[in-house]
């Protein structure tokens, strides 16, 4: 399942060895955790982890230090502590795993009959998770490892941020629905605003097409990137800039069809918006009024499958999925466009999170 994004940065301090395997001893502040999607069906999702200041790279921790698989499909991976929440899109959960002991299993969150997307949490014991096609966000108890109930909305939903006590989500079009004279399952494009206190929908803005990714800056301008979409009618990708004090649009960047852009992040080093399309990775200010016409880090032929710049060092990984069955390729760029390292990964390398 595309979308993604999501890297935790965490540091190895030591490395186990030997003839069996070979993973770091434990992590934390300092390294890079990649999240390997694996095949739809196969069950090959895992994680690598990549230690910036010595280039090692270790693949399949999770796998190794546990003797199983985490499951199918690692849609993306949420860090409270050195607590890792990793949302299983085919496996209907989200396990749960120590970080600091090479993520150890210690449980998993079941959601029957779901297609779970993103993991946030709301407050000390709750988060919410998305979801592709139930038309709904479950609310589950991160600390009792149980379902709580689950929040009703007209479509998919996807990508979410905090902001003053809010949750906004991502709600596009569900996947299953079809259109045309009685069809019950209406297009939507929209922002949500959820207030976590009562988990009642309070606000939403309304866009032309589905939303893809969000990024929040530090200027409380929340961008959303709608790529371009060919079904049911062909609508070019857009790129609104919403104030989040008085929750309106406040500017739409329309693309022309010949542009697909997508992953929308910011960076607070370089205070700088980028996104991955079909010539590389473009940036812009949060105050630009145009979209950037050339690239800044040029493509070397990739598969863009993610995005997301370290938020300490402002070093940029993107995520080449190259033909989705051999291990994805990793290149990292300094802020300012210099190539730093290349490595490879697992399979489908969907997003990065940084601790």
């Amino acid at each position: 399942m595309k979308q993604a994004y999501s890297f935790i940065t965490i540091t190895i301090i030591t490395f186990l060895c030997s003839c069996h395997k070979e993973t770091p001893n434990s992590i934390g502040s300092g390294s890079i955790i990649v999240i390997n999607e694996g095949g739809f069906g196969h069950g090959n999702a895992d994680l690598s982890v990549y230690n910036p200041s010595t280039k090692t790279v270790f693949n399949n921790v999770f796998s190794q230090e546990n003797g199983f698989a985490m499951g199918d499909v690692a849609q993306s991976l949420y860090l409270i502590g050195d607590t890792a929440f990793i949302v299983m899109n085919n496996s209907q959960k989200v396990v749960i795993a120590k970080a600091s002991q090479n993520f150890k299993y210690i449980s998993s969150i079941s959601l029957p009959n779901s297609s779970p997307r993103y993991f946030l949490p709301v407050d000390s014991r709750r988060a919410y998770v998305t979801e592709l096609y139930s038309n709904k966000i479950w609310v589950v108890d991160y600390r009792a490892d149980t379902l709580i109930k689950s929040i009703p909305v007209t479509g998919w939903t996807e990508q979410m941020v905090s902001w003053s006590g809010k949750i906004y989500v991502e709600e596009a079009t569900t996947p299953s629905a079809t259109y045309g004279t009685g069809s019950s399952s209406p297009p939507v494009h929209a922002v949500l605003m959820i207030d976590p206190a009562s988990d009642q929908i309070v606000n939403s803005v309304s866009l032309q097409s589905d939303p893809g990714s969000i990024a929040l800056t530090g200027q409380n301008k929340l961008f959303v990137l709608s790529p371009q979409q060919t079904s049911p009618l062909l609508v070019s990708a857009s790129l609104y800039e919403i104030d989040m004090a008085s929750f309106s649009i406040q500017h739409q960047f329309n693309y022309s069809p010949t542009r697909y852009p997508n992953y929308i992040r910011y960076s607070s080093v370089s205070n700088q918006l980028m996104y991955a399309d079909s010539g590389g990775i473009f940036v812009m200010q949060p105050t630009d009024t145009i979209i950037p016409p050339n690239p800044f880090i040029v493509s070397q032929g990739w598969n863009i499958y993610g995005l997301n710049p370290d938020p300490v060092t402002g070093d940029i990984y993107i995520s080449d999925a190259v033909d989705y069955q051999q291990a994805s390729h990793i290149w990292r760029y300094s802020q300012t466009g210099v190539n730093l390292d290349h490595f490879n990964a697992g399979i489908i390398s969907n997003g990065f999170v940084f601790e």
